[in-house]
């Protein structure tokens, strides 16, 4: 996979988490959270400590956004309708910590307002729609990725090695948020939730791409019914949550992985969300001599995207060098997709690595071309509530035509969410 782009050859990060360059500045991103749009509590030039809120959801007031750095308000800059485009603080690590906090979660009423006011309620997506849960909403199932997409991603036992505690902490309070099983989806190897009673699962998946993606865990484990939900969330956050709860600390720190052919020293650094890349990668670039430019993408470098600041759900910063146009294969596959996609995307030839890319026991051709179109009520018919953009990142990969499947699936989940 990606051998194209030298990433298979590029050296696994170091099993050591060390610091990195200071971050300057910290952002919260609209793209993170679909159909967001926020009410501000802050303006422009306003100092904040880390856990005050920053603005809420007008559709969900109860779901609150916090800073996740104690600094200044530097730029707050909206998109169309109001949407969030970025809301950018400037850290400024001379200003006093906020002392712990006083926490209630002995029942789920408890829980769900503590997360809700405190910004962990983000760190759950819904299935269908990917988007957060509104707050009153009761999930079938909630699942915890304690898994790894690729060789280039955090190890989470190494994450959560001397924190387990806290992660077992996080792991019970979640029981109180659903009636049903809250499934832990973990590598082979030592059960880290053992004992906590039999509404937490334990469920081994081998490594590799499929064992990182909740979609894939769900669709095995608890496929969506009709008017059924769950829930997925990711080890980091469930430690966020759990280290609150024993405490009272916000913990906004995110462990990631700085990786890929341009990366001097691929390893594990501890930062927060939100940081802004060009701050953590400036001692960790390894030149060129080509004269390639520098691309910086969030997130591995199938399932994730070009980026100025670590996104909400990444674990990963993958550096690699961009193509001139000419040596790139217009409309062609993983070169389309990282490098530019056409503006009229070539035809969709079906070929048998497409057929295979998709899986979910969905027919890839029809579902691709109803995605191409827009035809949201035959994707719908064909599966794709079951379905977020990482779980289309392979067909992307695959296909002919060069399309962005993930950002076509976006729009029909949007529309359908809408419509719901």
């Amino acid at each position: 996979m990606f051998s194209g782009f030298g990433i298979d050859h590029a050296a696994p990060p170091e099993r050591v988490i060390g610091d990195c360059s200071p971050v300057e500045r910290v952002a919260l991103l609209g793209a993170d959270y679909p159909g967001l749009r926020p009410k501000l509590t802050v303006e422009q030039g306003d100092r904040v400590s880390r856990g005050q809120p920053l603005f809420h959801d007008r559709a969900h007031p109860d779901v609150v956004f916090v800073a996740p750095v104690s600094g200044v308000v530097e730029s707050i800059t909206l998109g169309p309708r109001r949407s969030l485009s970025a809301l950018v603080i400037h850290a400024e690590s001379d200003l006093s910590e906020p002392e712990p906090i006083t926490v209630a979660a002995s029942t789920g009423a408890e829980l769900r307002a503590t997360l809700l006011a405190h910004g962990l309620w983000s760190g759950f997506l819904t299935r269908p729609f990917g988007r957060m849960p509104a707050p009153d909403a009761t999930p079938d199932a909630i699942f915890v990725t304690v898994t790894a997409d690729n060789p280039h991603a955090p190890d989470p036992s190494l994450v959560i090695e001397g924190r387990e505690a806290a992660f077992r902490a996080g792991v019970k309070a979640l029981t109180l948020l659903t009636g049903g099983t809250v499934h832990v989806c973990q590598n082979p190897g030592s059960d880290i939730v053992a004992s906590l009673g039999e509404r937490v699962r334990s469920s081994v998946f081998p490594a590799g791409s499929d064992s990182g993606r909740a979609g894939a865990h769900i669709h095995r484990l608890h496929p969506l019914g009709p008017g059924q939900s769950v829930w997925s969330i990711g080890y980091q956050d469930v430690l966020a949550i759990g280290v609150l709860l024993e405490t009272g600390i916000q913990d906004f720190s995110r462990i990631v992985s700085l990786t890929g052919p341009r990366a001097k020293r691929p390893r594990l650094v501890r930062t927060v969300t939100g940081a802004s890349l060009q701050d953590l990668i400036r001692e960790e670039i390894l030149p060129d001599h080509g004269g390639s430019p520098l691309a910086i993408w969030s997130g591995a470098a199938m399932t994730g995207r070009p980026a100025s600041w670590l996104g909400r759900y990444h674990q990963q910063v993958t550096l690699m060098s961009d193509l001139p146009p000419r040596q790139a294969a217009p409309g062609h596959g993983l070169f389309a997709r990282l490098f530019g996609a056409p503006t009229r995307p070539g035809p969709l030839v079906p070929t048998a690595a497409l057929e295979s890319a998709l899986g979910f026991d969905i027919p890839a051709v029809p579902f691709l071309r109803a995605l191409s179109v827009g035809d949201a009520e035959t994707a719908r018919r064909l599966g794709c509530l079951e379905l977020v953009e990482e779980d289309v990142a392979a067909a992307s990969l695959a296909c002919t035509s060069g399309a962005d499947y993930g950002r076509m699936l976006r729009h029909v989940l949007d529309e359908l969410a809408e419509d719901a």
